[in-house]
């Protein structure tokens, strides 16, 4: 079979998902080892399989490694247009700040943004060979699990800019140290043209570095107020001041992404143009307000790290009402400073008026907050809990849910949710 055969395709790692004329990638894996299921993937109608050795059957197109075949298969799509290419990384706010960044860049140029959380050496590949189509410009999110990560994608798809927007604790169990965390997440200033980087943290020095920031740079947040329903921004470039008027609530950390798309679009020399973000929901999981009887339910339940933590509840101490209640869970991927980052944690939330604690994960029993009102491993019984004690007919205060993914908030967040709407 030849490679020219396979363009025009879609292709999918995953047999489950498979359609008919897709090119199913076999690619084995820790768990499982996808070549088990190419019979499978023909079953369903697939085109062709791209696979690591001969098994027997017809329309397979055998590669060394499929993985770095993805890669490479991506990376001359994406020469043979030439665009410029904006990539992004760091501990938190990865994938809002690609949603936003791109939102103000397309409403200008033709721009790229590769789907969902599809950001490591295999979902980003994946995205650009399905639905790039020569758009001028790629904002692409890039995702570190271990080190060198970002080094193997930077030389797939080399980015004019690299935008580097924090490094915290998050995955410090994986990367092995907070040393080796930041080593890997520097390496998109090492590998691009041009770099963007926060302002605020001083390890975030070079000489080809741009910055943004609070505390100073060429892009800084001066101001953000919440009034009539709006938020009002104000960004300072060269010593001047620009003023932004946003419907709805924008967060410190949403704010810091509108302003990273001020920079990239001054270093592209593309007019900022924030119309895009008139009508820009965050992503679910992701500080989402909801009115709760008299007070709010805010949804920030899609991930978590102690840095992320913390600037959540710095929001809701700032602009929120109180009495404050945390929902937590455990923080992930923490390994041997486990125990460190929940001690931490837990004199973080003292600053609350009450904690609830969903211990469906082993990490979450060193969680030892003085005002845990509440503590319990079933979804169930914190919906109950809550339903109960907390949001009653008179509730006018704040209930904050956060937490690692593999906690499930979001079913809690549902189910209230759900409730208030029926």
């Amino acid at each position: 079979m030849k490679l020219q055969e396979l363009f025009g395709h879609r292709f999918v790692v995953d047999s489950r998902q498979v359609q008919p004329g897709d090119v199913f990638v076999a690619i084995k894996g820790q768990r499982v080892d996808g070549h088990d299921f190419v019979g499978d993937a023909l079953a369903k109608g697939a085109f062709a399989v791209l696979v690591e050795r001969d098994c027997g059957v017809q329309n397979q197109f055998v590669v060394p490694n499929t993985v770095e075949f993805l890669g490479m298969l991506a990376k001359e799509i994406v020469s043979k247009f030439q665009p410029k290419v904006i990539g992004i990384t760091g501990s938190n706010g990865k994938t809002t700040t690609k949603e936003i960044v791109w939102s103000v860049l397309n409403a200008e140029r033709p721009t790229f943004k590769n789907e969902g959380n599809l950001n490591s050496e295999i979902g980003l590949p994946l995205s650009i060979i399905n639905n790039y189509r020569g758009e001028e410009i790629l904002v692409l999110e890039m995702a570190q699990r271990v080190f060198g990560d970002i080094k193997y994608l930077c030389n797939l798809f080399p980015p004019d800019i690299g935008v580097l927007l924090n490094v915290g604790s998050a995955h410090v169990g994986v990367a092995g140290s907070l040393e080796q965390l930041f080593r890997g997440k520097w390496q998109i200033v090492e590998g691009s043209k041009e770099a963007l980087v926060n302002f605020d943290d001083d390890r975030m020095r070079c000489p080809k570095c741009r910055y943004f920031g609070t505390k100073g740079g060429h892009y800084v947040l001066i101001d953000r107020k919440f009034k009539d329903g709006s938020t009002l921004l104000t960004f300072r470039m060269n010593g001047e001041d620009y003023y932004y008027k946003l419907p709805g609530y924008w967060t410190k950390a949403l704010t810091l992404s509108v302003l990273v798309a001020f920079g990239v679009s001054d270093m592209l020399d593309i007019f900022f143009n924030p119309t895009g973000l008139l009508s820009f929901e965050p992503l679910k999981g992701r500080f989402n307000v909801h009115k709760l009887v008299g007070g709010y339910l805010i949804d920030d339940s899609y991930n978590a790290s102690y840095e992320s933590f913390k600037m959540g509840v710095e929001e809701l101490l700032e602009h929120f009402p109180r009495p404050i209640y945390v929902v937590a869970g455990a923080i992930k991927e923490l390994g041997e400073y486990s125990k460190e980052y929940h001690a931490k944690l837990s004199r973080l939330l003292e600053e609350v008026d009450g904690v609830i604690v969903c211990d469906s994960e082993e990490e979450s029993k060193d969680i030892d907050s003085k005002n845990i009102i509440y503590r319990s491993s079933s979804h169930e019984e914190i919906v109950e809990f809550l339903r109960k004690y907390i949001i009653k007919e008179k509730f006018c205060g704040t209930v904050y849910f956060k937490a690692s993914r593999a906690v499930q908030l979001e079913r809690i967040v549902d189910k209230l949710l759900e409730e208030v709407r029926m």
